[in-house]
Protein backbone atom coordinates (compact mmCIF):
# COMPACT_ATOMS: atom_id res chain seq x y z
CA UNK A 1 0.00 0.00 0.00
CA UNK A 2 1.29 3.43 -1.19
CA UNK A 3 1.27 6.21 1.59
CA UNK A 4 0.67 9.83 1.42
CA UNK A 5 3.63 11.40 1.98
CA UNK A 6 1.98 13.53 5.19
CA UNK A 7 1.02 10.03 6.63
CA UNK A 8 4.84 9.72 7.28
CA UNK A 9 6.23 9.54 10.39
CA UNK A 10 8.84 11.52 11.92
CA UNK A 11 12.07 10.59 10.68
CA UNK A 12 14.90 10.56 13.63
CA UNK A 13 17.06 8.58 16.22
CA UNK A 14 15.49 9.03 19.07
CA UNK A 15 12.04 7.51 19.80
CA UNK A 16 10.54 6.79 16.56
CA UNK A 17 6.50 5.39 16.89
CA UNK A 18 7.00 3.99 13.81
CA UNK A 19 6.24 0.34 12.65
CA UNK A 20 6.37 -1.74 9.31
CA UNK A 21 5.22 -5.19 7.57
CA UNK A 22 7.10 -7.64 5.60
CA UNK A 23 5.93 -9.41 2.48
CA UNK A 24 5.44 -8.57 -1.03
CA UNK A 25 5.03 -5.03 -2.27
CA UNK A 26 5.40 -1.82 -0.80
CA UNK A 27 6.04 -1.40 2.69
CA UNK A 28 3.57 -0.43 5.07
CA UNK A 29 2.70 1.03 8.30
CA UNK A 30 0.54 -0.89 10.94
CA UNK A 31 -1.87 0.61 13.42
CA UNK A 32 -2.89 4.21 13.41
CA UNK A 33 -1.39 6.81 10.81
CA UNK A 34 1.18 9.87 12.45
CA UNK A 35 0.92 12.93 12.28
CA UNK A 36 4.60 14.83 11.12
CA UNK A 37 3.11 18.31 12.57
CA UNK A 38 3.42 17.31 15.49
CA UNK A 39 7.04 16.46 17.39
CA UNK A 40 8.59 13.14 18.26
CA UNK A 41 8.38 12.42 21.68
CA UNK A 42 12.10 10.64 23.14
CA UNK A 43 12.71 9.25 26.42
CA UNK A 44 16.05 9.36 28.18
CA UNK A 45 15.95 7.57 32.15
CA UNK A 46 11.85 8.19 32.47
CA UNK A 47 11.99 12.24 31.76
CA UNK A 48 9.84 12.75 28.35
CA UNK A 49 11.33 15.30 25.17
CA UNK A 50 9.79 17.22 22.73
CA UNK A 51 11.81 17.82 19.74
CA UNK A 52 11.20 18.42 16.02
CA UNK A 53 12.32 16.09 13.45
CA UNK A 54 14.58 16.91 10.66
CA UNK A 55 11.62 15.13 8.40
CA UNK A 56 9.60 17.99 10.00
CA UNK A 57 11.50 20.67 8.59
CA UNK A 58 12.33 18.59 4.71
CA UNK A 59 8.82 18.08 4.33
CA UNK A 60 7.97 21.99 5.18
CA UNK A 61 10.52 22.86 2.97
CA UNK A 62 9.09 20.52 0.47
CA UNK A 63 5.46 22.18 0.89
CA UNK A 64 6.98 25.73 0.17
CA UNK A 65 8.44 24.90 -3.02
CA UNK A 66 11.94 25.53 -1.73
CA UNK A 67 14.15 24.02 -4.30
CA UNK A 68 16.67 21.02 -3.56
CA UNK A 69 19.91 22.14 -2.92
CA UNK A 70 22.32 19.36 -3.51
CA UNK A 71 25.10 21.33 -1.59
CA UNK A 72 23.40 21.80 1.26
CA UNK A 73 24.04 17.98 2.10
CA UNK A 74 27.30 17.22 4.29
CA UNK A 75 29.93 15.10 1.48
CA UNK A 76 30.31 11.64 1.67
CA UNK A 77 34.00 12.60 1.48
CA UNK A 78 34.02 14.30 5.05
CA UNK A 79 33.50 10.45 6.88
CA UNK A 80 37.19 9.50 6.66
CA UNK A 81 37.26 12.63 9.15
CA UNK A 82 35.59 10.83 11.71
CA UNK A 83 37.41 8.31 13.72
CA UNK A 84 35.90 8.93 17.44
CA UNK A 85 32.26 8.01 18.28
CA UNK A 86 31.88 11.34 19.08
CA UNK A 87 32.35 12.94 16.00
CA UNK A 88 30.46 9.66 14.42
CA UNK A 89 27.60 9.97 16.29
CA UNK A 90 27.15 13.93 15.40
CA UNK A 91 27.44 13.05 12.19
CA UNK A 92 25.23 10.38 11.43
CA UNK A 93 22.63 12.74 13.08
CA UNK A 94 23.53 15.38 10.18
CA UNK A 95 23.78 12.56 7.37
CA UNK A 96 20.22 10.59 8.40
CA UNK A 97 18.59 14.00 8.23
CA UNK A 98 20.40 14.58 4.62
CA UNK A 99 18.83 10.99 3.79
CA UNK A 100 15.98 12.79 4.73
CA UNK A 101 15.73 15.48 3.16
CA UNK A 102 16.99 13.85 -0.20
CA UNK A 103 14.12 11.20 0.27
CA UNK A 104 11.74 13.70 0.48
CA UNK A 105 13.03 15.63 -2.91
CA UNK A 106 13.10 12.09 -4.88
CA UNK A 107 16.89 12.60 -5.03
CA UNK A 108 17.28 9.28 -5.56
CA UNK A 109 21.29 9.14 -6.41
CA UNK A 110 21.74 11.37 -3.12
CA UNK A 111 19.91 9.51 -0.94
CA UNK A 112 21.68 6.53 -2.34
CA UNK A 113 25.08 7.72 -1.21
CA UNK A 114 23.46 9.08 2.40
CA UNK A 115 22.49 5.78 2.64
CA UNK A 116 25.96 4.05 2.24
CA UNK A 117 27.65 6.64 4.64
CA UNK A 118 25.26 6.23 6.97
CA UNK A 119 26.03 2.49 6.71
CA UNK A 120 29.33 2.82 7.22
CA UNK A 121 28.65 5.17 10.51
CA UNK A 122 26.46 2.57 12.03
CA UNK A 123 29.04 -0.08 11.69
CA UNK A 124 31.43 2.17 13.59
CA UNK A 125 29.38 2.52 16.05
CA UNK A 126 28.36 -1.09 16.40
CA UNK A 127 25.02 -0.59 15.12
CA UNK A 128 25.40 -2.93 11.72
CA UNK A 129 22.88 -5.14 12.66
CA UNK A 130 20.52 -2.57 12.27
CA UNK A 131 21.47 -1.91 8.53
CA UNK A 132 21.87 -5.20 7.61
CA UNK A 133 20.99 -7.83 4.19
CA UNK A 134 17.49 -7.76 5.53
CA UNK A 135 17.45 -4.09 5.55
CA UNK A 136 19.15 -3.50 2.18
CA UNK A 137 16.66 -5.79 0.32
CA UNK A 138 13.49 -3.98 1.69
CA UNK A 139 15.37 -0.79 0.86
CA UNK A 140 16.70 -1.50 -2.81
CA UNK A 141 12.66 -2.95 -3.46
CA UNK A 142 11.00 -0.35 -2.56
CA UNK A 143 13.43 2.60 -3.57
CA UNK A 144 11.51 4.10 -6.28
CA UNK A 145 8.48 4.98 -3.75
CA UNK A 146 10.10 7.32 -1.49
CA UNK A 147 7.40 7.16 0.91
CA UNK A 148 8.21 3.18 1.87
CA UNK A 149 12.23 4.34 1.68
CA UNK A 150 11.54 6.75 4.51
CA UNK A 151 9.23 4.47 6.48
CA UNK A 152 12.05 1.86 6.38
CA UNK A 153 14.96 3.53 7.25
CA UNK A 154 13.15 5.94 10.44
CA UNK A 155 12.12 2.70 11.43
CA UNK A 156 15.93 1.26 11.13
CA UNK A 157 16.97 4.22 13.15
CA UNK A 158 14.29 3.63 15.85
CA UNK A 159 15.45 0.30 16.58
CA UNK A 160 19.44 2.04 16.35
CA UNK A 161 17.86 3.68 19.41
CA UNK A 162 16.42 1.46 21.34
CA UNK A 163 19.87 -0.82 21.06
CA UNK A 164 21.80 2.57 22.09
CA UNK A 165 19.25 3.33 25.06
CA UNK A 166 19.32 -0.59 26.19
CA UNK A 167 22.99 -0.75 26.22
CA UNK A 168 23.11 2.34 28.11
CA UNK A 169 25.22 4.22 25.61
CA UNK A 170 22.37 7.34 25.74
CA UNK A 171 25.26 9.91 25.32
CA UNK A 172 25.90 8.43 22.21
CA UNK A 173 21.73 8.89 20.94
CA UNK A 174 21.91 12.51 22.55
CA UNK A 175 24.25 13.47 19.91
CA UNK A 176 22.82 11.72 17.48
CA UNK A 177 19.80 13.57 17.80
CA UNK A 178 21.27 17.09 18.43
CA UNK A 179 23.13 16.49 14.82
CA UNK A 180 20.16 15.31 13.11
CA UNK A 181 18.64 18.72 14.67
CA UNK A 182 21.65 20.93 13.71
CA UNK A 183 20.70 19.96 10.28
CA UNK A 184 17.31 20.49 9.38
CA UNK A 185 18.12 24.06 11.35
CA UNK A 186 21.03 24.59 8.97
CA UNK A 187 18.64 23.80 5.78
CA UNK A 188 16.21 26.22 7.04
CA UNK A 189 18.21 29.02 7.23
CA UNK A 190 20.73 28.65 4.25
CA UNK A 191 17.01 28.00 2.06
CA UNK A 192 15.85 31.16 3.85
CA UNK A 193 18.49 32.94 2.59
CA UNK A 194 17.50 32.02 -0.93
CA UNK A 195 14.11 32.84 -0.85
CA UNK A 196 12.32 34.54 2.37
CA UNK A 197 10.07 32.38 3.66
CA UNK A 198 7.36 33.38 6.65
CA UNK A 199 6.36 29.38 7.28
CA UNK A 200 10.47 28.50 7.50
CA UNK A 201 11.02 32.10 9.02
CA UNK A 202 7.99 30.78 12.03
CA UNK A 203 9.49 26.97 12.01
CA UNK A 204 12.64 28.85 12.88
CA UNK A 205 11.38 30.64 15.57
CA UNK A 206 9.13 27.64 16.86
CA UNK A 207 12.93 25.82 17.83
CA UNK A 208 13.36 28.43 21.03
CA UNK A 209 12.29 26.38 23.46
CA UNK A 210 14.30 22.62 21.69
CA UNK A 211 17.28 23.81 21.85
CA UNK A 212 17.00 24.37 25.63
CA UNK A 213 15.59 20.89 25.85
CA UNK A 214 18.96 20.48 23.69
CA UNK A 215 21.52 21.83 25.92
CA UNK A 216 19.98 19.58 29.33
CA UNK A 217 20.05 16.24 27.33
CA UNK A 218 23.66 16.90 26.29
CA UNK A 219 24.19 17.99 29.79
CA UNK A 220 22.71 15.40 31.09
CA UNK A 221 24.69 12.70 29.55
CA UNK A 222 28.04 14.63 29.20
CA UNK A 223 30.43 11.72 29.36
CA UNK A 224 33.84 12.90 30.55
CA UNK A 225 33.09 16.12 29.37
CA UNK A 226 33.49 15.49 25.52
CA UNK A 227 29.97 17.62 24.99
CA UNK A 228 31.58 21.00 26.76
CA UNK A 229 32.84 23.00 23.64
CA UNK A 230 29.65 21.81 21.57
CA UNK A 231 27.24 22.60 24.56
CA UNK A 232 29.06 26.37 24.88
CA UNK A 233 27.76 26.69 21.19
CA UNK A 234 24.71 25.82 21.86
CA UNK A 235 24.34 27.95 24.76
CA UNK A 236 25.52 30.84 22.51
CA UNK A 237 23.13 29.85 20.12
CA UNK A 238 20.45 30.24 22.98
CA UNK A 239 21.31 33.84 23.51
CA UNK A 240 20.11 34.33 20.06
CA UNK A 241 16.98 32.29 20.09
CA UNK A 242 15.95 33.97 23.22
CA UNK A 243 15.32 37.36 21.35
CA UNK A 244 12.91 36.07 19.22
CA UNK A 245 9.51 37.42 20.15
CA UNK A 246 6.47 34.71 20.44
CA UNK A 247 3.28 35.55 20.93
CA UNK A 248 0.71 33.44 21.83
CA UNK A 249 -3.09 33.74 20.98
CA UNK A 250 -5.58 31.96 23.64
CA UNK A 251 -8.36 29.62 21.81
CA UNK A 252 -11.00 28.48 23.49
CA UNK A 253 -10.92 24.53 24.49
CA UNK A 254 -12.69 21.87 22.86
CA UNK A 255 -14.48 19.88 25.28
CA UNK A 256 -15.69 16.26 24.55
CA UNK A 257 -17.87 16.11 27.47
CA UNK A 258 -18.86 11.86 26.77
CA UNK A 259 -14.82 11.15 26.51
CA UNK A 260 -14.50 13.05 29.80
CA UNK A 261 -11.15 14.90 27.03
CA UNK A 262 -10.57 18.77 27.20
CA UNK A 263 -8.16 20.00 24.19
CA UNK A 264 -6.31 22.73 25.26
CA UNK A 265 -5.16 25.03 22.10
CA UNK A 266 -3.75 28.49 21.06
CA UNK A 267 -2.35 30.16 18.42
CA UNK A 268 1.03 31.55 17.95
CA UNK A 269 2.73 34.07 16.51
CA UNK A 270 6.92 34.18 16.25
CA UNK A 271 8.35 37.51 15.01
CA UNK A 272 12.30 37.80 14.90
CA UNK A 273 14.02 40.39 13.61
CA UNK A 274 16.40 40.45 10.29
CA UNK A 275 19.51 41.15 12.65
CA UNK A 276 18.63 38.41 15.08
CA UNK A 277 17.76 36.05 12.32
CA UNK A 278 21.36 36.61 10.65
CA UNK A 279 22.39 35.76 13.85
CA UNK A 280 21.34 32.64 14.22
CA UNK A 281 22.01 31.61 10.86
CA UNK A 282 25.88 32.79 11.32
CA UNK A 283 25.88 30.69 14.91
CA UNK A 284 24.27 27.37 13.00
CA UNK A 285 26.34 27.62 10.39
CA UNK A 286 29.19 27.82 12.82
CA UNK A 287 28.28 24.70 14.50
CA UNK A 288 27.72 22.85 11.85
CA UNK A 289 31.27 23.42 10.69
CA UNK A 290 32.85 22.23 13.46
CA UNK A 291 30.84 19.01 13.47
CA UNK A 292 31.68 17.90 10.21
CA UNK A 293 35.03 19.36 9.91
Amino acid sequence: MKMNLKNIAPFVLGGLLLTSCGGSGDDKINGDQLDPASSLKTAFDGKIFSIPSPIQMALLLKETNAAFNQDLLNSSKNISKYTTEYKQALNLGIYGADLGYASINDENSASLNCLSVVESLTDKLGLSGIFDKTFMTRFEKNKTNKDSVLMIVSEAFRNGDDYLKNEKRKSTSALILTGGWIESIYYACELNKTSTNDKIISRIGDQQQTISTIIEILGEYNTKGENDKLIKQMKDLKVSFDLIKIDYVFVKPITDAKKKLTILQHTSKVTIDPKVLEAISTKVHAIRESIIN
